[in-house]
């Protein structure tokens, strides 16, 4: 089985995105699957690249999104990808058909947040006639470092999750509705999340010198 996942992060390999994503292109090789891999954001910079982008779309069994929610939708140039993609099948569907699965993560407490984007996707792969997967969509992303198993509980959830998800994709299925509700769980409790987040904001505003409050809002006064 031939998978191909696409990044659409712009801070790419440094990204939770393509962590996530990686970590569940891990367990489809593991199950036997071969996956490469794309950056939406250097696929762009010229027409070669972009069609290298489209071929590997064309050729693959499994596409599978990985991206951050960028307000309620994917980000601006992750959807100028797939306008090139729903132009090429428009003119030549391919003799294949790829199942599409999405892994998307929102910096907002709660997954459900992430659900208009899934729809655009889920509507893209009806139109671009694609078969829909499925998606694994979660909040708390900014608490997604390095190593998932530094999270509260060891990510216990989000490792499950995607050890479900793979497994099946790797079996030619799509994505179980048990690993999208766990991947869904919040990785922590909210007030948790809410208070490491503001002290993370106030250490960037004394690393930047700024002198403004977070609270400052200089184009709402009369």
């Amino acid at each position: 089985m031939n998978a191909f996942l696409l990044v659409g992060s712009p801070k790419g390999r440094k990204s939770a995105s393509y962590l996530l994503g990686s970590m569940l292109a891990e367990g489809i090789r593991e199950r036997g699957g071969t996956v490469s891999e794309g950056m939406v954001h250097e696929g762009l910079r010229s027409e070669d690249d972009t069609a290298r982008l489209l071929d590997s779309v064309d050729a693959a069994d499994l596409v599978i999104f990985a991206f951050p929610l960028y307000i309620d939708s994917l980000p601006a140039p992750f959807t100028r990808l797939l306008e090139r993609i729903a132009e090429r099948r428009a003119r030549v569907v391919p003799a294949g058909s790829p199942r599409l699965a999405v892994v998307v993560q929102c910096g907002f407490p709660e997954a459900h947040q992430c659900g208009t984007a899934v729809g655009i996707c889920q509507l893209f792969a009806e139109r671009t006639r694609m078969r829909w997967a499925g998606a694994l969509a979660m909040g708390m992303g900014g608490s997604v470092g390095g190593d998932p198993r530094k999270l509260p509980g060891g990510g216990k959830n989000l490792l499950a999750a995607i050890g479900i998800a793979s497994e099946s994709l790797a079996n030619g299925g799509a994505i179980p509705e048990a690993a999208t509700e766990l991947f869904a769980k919040p990785l922590m409790p909210r007030w948790m999340y809410t208070m490491v987040g503001n002290l993370g904001w106030r250490m960037q505003l004394r690393k930047n010198k700024a002198r403004r409050p977070l609270t400052y809002r200089p184009y709402s006064q009369g």
